[in-house]
């Protein structure tokens, strides 16, 4: 079992912070079964705080406890009083002051624990940043199990995974099914060497050409596509608020295939950046095949890109009718040739749910177009 286990008050309250907590602990060890936060890490006996602890050593095959240094000593003496032996492995360039790595083995039951200080992983300047961040990746990359995701751009998530499956384990990679009741078919595969996946990602890519789109970062790969190419891509997004631009440009390299997009949330908007047509908003409403055609045409007038996407949806929590429910968004995608996709689709869950699932979807019919034609 990996478990993550957050001390201070700044993991559980502040958003920011918890999620790149989650992303980092997931970046290195895959899946993470059980995530436990507490305020402070009291020495006294019996403290909710201790036994939460001792609980999590006692079941974790990895432990992952992110801490500020100052209380390093104090969960160090609180796991050598479990009466276990600990084997330290931390490398010398960290001094103890940001990361303990430690074996921790007690009656038969062995256990990998981390001790991170990860607020102080970037106080430096860049480069010690960088000489960081890389020894932090060496130290839990030996024990982590690599995820590349599969997107499947022509094919049903069962028949691809019936296809797949023979050619995944010869490579020693596991599939799983993402997503099922989505409008969204995603495989994961998972190994505990990232050559091995790079190497099935390989055959995939040969034996499936457009059909499967095997990558470790979507957006990243869509930028890597587009600089290659020496192509930009825009978009004129209204349900989605500016999450498709927001996930290219959290990505290194994203100036060189994104100058920029169109947040067109009001209709006044739609018509005076977009030119949409106050005629085809009155007479099909926004949440149609027919705006989000006008924002396409749009968009790429405006930015002079070559690609532009487009969605326009009812993201709830209210808003949806009979005809168009609560999780109905149409999606575009134009490049500047004049090759145009519209797509209509129903997404469940909740707001954000639905429209990161909208974004997500917008980045496959993307390259649905794209890679049919480039």
């Amino acid at each position: 079992m990996n478990i993550l286990f957050c001390i201070g008050k700044n993991y559980r309250d502040f958003e920011p912070l918890n999620s790149f907590a989650q992303r980092f602990a997931r970046d290195y060890f895959g899946e993470i079964h059980q995530i436990v936060f507490c305020d402070s890490l009291e020495s006294k006996k019996g403290s909710n705080e201790a036994l939460s602890l001792k609980q999590s050593l006692k079941f974790a095959t990895n432990l992952f406890v992110l801490s500020p240094n100052d209380s390093f000593n104090k969960i160090l003496t609180l796991i050598e009083s479990q009466g276990g032996k600990i084997d330290k492995e931390t490398p010398a360039e960290f001094a103890d002051e940001i990361l303990i790595k430690m074996q921790y083995t007690a009656k038969d039951k062995a256990c990998k624990v981390w001790l991170l200080d990860l607020q102080n992983i970037f106080t430096n300047q860049a480069e010690s940043q960088i000489h960081t961040q890389s020894l932090i990746e060496s130290q839990f990359h030996q024990d982590a199990n690599h995820r590349m995701f599969l997107y499947l751009l022509g094919i049903d998530v069962d028949s691809a995974q019936m296809l797949l499956g023979g050619i995944a384990k010869d490579f020693g990679v596991t599939l799983d099914i993402l997503n099922a009741d989505s409008s969204l078919d995603i495989l994961s595969a998972t190994s505990h060497s990232e050559e091995c996946l790079k190497e099935f990602a390989q055959v995939v890519e040969s034996t499936f050409a457009y059909q499967v789109f095997p990558t470790f970062n979507l957006a990243q790969s869509i930028i890597s596509l587009l600089s290659k190419h020496n192509l930009k891509i825009t978009a004129a997004e209204s349900c989605t608020g500016g999450l498709i631009a927001h996930w290219l440009t959290k990505e290194g390299g994203a100036s060189t295939a994104f100058d920029g997009s169109v947040i067109s949330y009001a209709n006044v908007i739609k018509e005076a950046w977009l030119g949409v047509s106050v005629e085809h908003l009155m007479r099909f409403g926004a949440v149609s095949e027919a705006v989000v055609r006008e924002m396409l045409e749009g968009a790429l007038r405006l930015s002079g890109a070559d690609f532009a996407l487009a969605t326009s949806g009812i993201a709830g929590p209210s808003g949806g009718s009979t005809n168009k429910p609560i999780g109905t968004v149409f999606i575009g995608v134009k490049d500047k040739k004049g090759t145009e996709r519209i797509e209509q689709l129903h997404f469940k869950g909740d707001r954000n749910y639905i429209q990161a699932q909208a974004t997500l979807y917008a980045y496959l019919l993307f390259l649905k177009v794209f890679l049919s034609n480039y």
